[in-house]
């Protein structure tokens, strides 16, 4: 039960099933409409190598014989070639019998008025005459005329040779009845065979292709949940160690602060000088461990928050001298698993353009796809730098999750992932979510001096002012303050 609802919940893997599924039922329908057209086309030629038997039997056993006497003067033979070729008519042997010279006279004919008529004889009789080979093919328009009651026929062309006379052509038409019924029979014969045994190959393989993909849904399954409680755990760590930090040495640090600024009020000289350096020590530490403790765990991954904690994953960026644009707007509308997504994958590509891109612009955007029919988060990053390669993407032989395993989890969770080369230079990372419901309109909420919606230029950080109080204490269940640390140090598995 659990693999198959594995099936329907991996998306990727159920449009895999009905893709092949709809290929065998495809290649079922190819292969009967190929059976049924190959087996009326050899029906059609087994029937027109019948006919022209049929033909050379007719020419050499009936007409031959008869007609050398009548056209040898014996006029006796005429009646009784013409009963003999008038029974073969009425049995439904043929349809119509001419026999032609090589002047395109008609020397002898079933019907006695075309006896005698001379017209352009045709290549397939020319053909019989001068070369003996013995031709057939469909018609529906015979060189004498149309014949009652027969709208297609075989028509057949034979060489026939008489003692003492010019080589003649004999030609017969037979009915196209024929054809069909030998078609018929061996469609019924063919169309069964083939499609029923390789119906009977899906039969066999259809349970077993099922069988497998329930197998590797369940694994799927099981991986993303893997993966799922893993990142849960490292989320309670990373929330633990944020609030230990804060709890602890941050408010020491900050007490110490306090402690020196409070001493130094009091002491003049060089020793003053000296204590306000430790005290800028001192507060520059506290600063760094508020840094430390976004990056550790975020302040707020709501819908809301998310545009001000993905500026402040541009700060080490921004210090390094690059160019960060970032233009994000709040979406209330998104859940707060949305967002935490749409973080991470903010935080591993901006990571992978500070390791490895070599750019000196980046832009990320952030904000509601008004392309999609349903409700749809974009998260753009886009840079400038040397772009990136293919097997950059997984790195988890090395032990690092990698953009590959964002990849996987969007698609897992129904959006999609995909990192592509800029034609212009550069890499571009491109993250859809679909959300619940609609987005609401919210106020825009800024990130520290710089507004999360307005391009950010280098050098524009946003620092705690020295000596400020420090947050309450943390009791681990919620993150640091953002007011704590507006920046961040950008950091990746």
């Amino acid at each position: 039960m659990a693999d198959r609802a594995g099936v329907r919940a991996n998306p990727r893997i159920r449009r895999s099933l009905i893709t092949y599924l709809g290929a065998a039922a495809l290649v079922l329908v190819v292969v009967a409409v190929g059976a049924v057209l190959v087996g009326r086309q050899v029906a059609q030629d087994e029937a027109l190598r019948d006919a022209e038997r049929v033909a050379q039997r007719t020419a050499n056993l009936v007409v031959a014989p008869l007609l050398t006497e009548v056209l040898s003067g014996n006029a006796a033979r005429r009646p009784e070639l013409d009963r003999a070729v008038a029974n073969r008519i009425r049995d439904g042997s043929i349809a119509e019998l001419v026999v032609w010279d090589r002047t395109g006279t008609v020397i002898y004919s079933d019907d006695i008025t075309e006896i005698g008529e001379r017209i352009p004889i045709p290549e397939e009789a020319a053909a019989a005459i001068d070369t003996g080979v013995v031709t057939s093919d469909v018609t529906d328009a015979p060189e004498t005329g149309p014949i009652p009651g027969s709208d297609r026929l075989v028509e057949v062309y034979a060489p026939l040779r008489l003692p003492g006379q010019a080589p003649l052509a004999f030609e017969i038409y037979l009915g196209y009845d024929r054809v069909e019924t030998t078609a018929n029979n061996l469609v019924l014969r063919i169309v069964p065979l083939a499609v029923g045994a390789l119906l009977l190959l899906q039969l066999v393989q259809t349970p077993i292709t099922v069988s497998l993909a329930r197998r590797v849904a369940g694994h799927e399954a099981e991986r993303a949940a893997l993966l799922e409680r893993a990142l849960s755990a490292s989320e309670r760590e990373r929330r633990q160690i944020a609030a230990d930090l804060h709890d602890g040495v941050v408010q020491d640090l900050a007490g110490a602060g306090y402690a020196l600024a409070a001493v130094g009020r009091r002491v003049d000289g060089p020793a003053a000088a000296g204590l306000e350096h430790v005290g800028k020590v001192v507060r520059g530490a506290v600063e760094s461990l508020r840094r430390l403790m976004v990056d550790i765990y975020p302040p707020d991954l709501s819908g809301a928050g998310l545009p001000g904690a993905i500026d402040d994953l541009a700060e080490p960026l921004r210090r390094s001298g690059t160019t960060v644009h970032v233009r994000a707007e709040q979406l209330p509308g998104a859940s707060s698993e949305v967002a935490a997504v749409l973080y991470r994958v903010a935080r591993e590509t901006l990571a992978n353009v500070a390791k490895h891109s070599q750019a000196s612009t980046v832009e990320v955007d952030l904000g509601p796809d008004p392309a999609a029919a349903t409700p749809t988060v974009v998260l753009r990053v886009a840079d400038d730098g040397i772009g990136i390669r293919p097997e950059q993407l997984d790195k988890r032989a090395e032990g690092h999750l990698g953009l590959r395993l964002l990849i996987d989890r969007m698609a897992d969770q129904g959006g999609e992932l995909r990192i592509e080369a800029r034609p212009e230079g550069g890499t571009v990372a491109l993250a859809r979510m679909p959300v619940a419901g609609p987005f609401e309109p919210a106020p825009t909420r800024a990130a520290g001096p710089n507004a999360a919606t307005a391009d950010v230029t280098p050098g524009t950080t946003s620092a705690e002012a020295p000596g400020a109080d420090p947050a309450p204490p943390n009791s681990g269940d919620q993150a640091p303050s953002r007011a704590a640390a507006p920046g961040s140090a950008s950091r990746t598995d």
